[in-house]
């Protein structure tokens, strides 16, 4: 197997890029579209890629990501039942104290 200009070029790029994505989550900015972002680059690598070790590798990073946006959507769903289940409690609080009041 024959290590050409263009694979050592290639390796390069796709570091850099690899780069890119660590340096962007790790600055926190805009996740879930660095995630999306990189969810479709590996299904652009997934393409050109016939090295099952490398394959295996892009799976767990594609699962791990998938796991990331799940997570990330599903805070929102939660944080909206955390403010219902609290106004609520404060609603059920408030009627206690003013019915507390009016025995007094």
């Amino acid at each position: 197997m024959d290590i050409g200009l263009d694979d050592i070029i290639n390796v390069n790029l796709l570091k850099r890029k690899y780069e890119g994505y660590a340096n962007s989550l790790t600055s926190g900015s805009n996740i879930k579209s660095v995630v999306k972002d990189f969810i479709s680059f590996i299904k652009q690598i997934r393409l050109t890629t016939f090295s099952s070790k490398l394959l295996k590798i892009l799976d767990e990073q594609e699962r791990i990501a998938k796991r990331i946006l799940l997570v990330y959507n599903i805070r929102y769903l939660l944080l909206i039942f955390y403010k219902s289940i609290i106004q609520r409690m404060i609603n059920k609080l408030i009627n206690l104290i003013r019915s507390f009041l009016s025995l007094i």
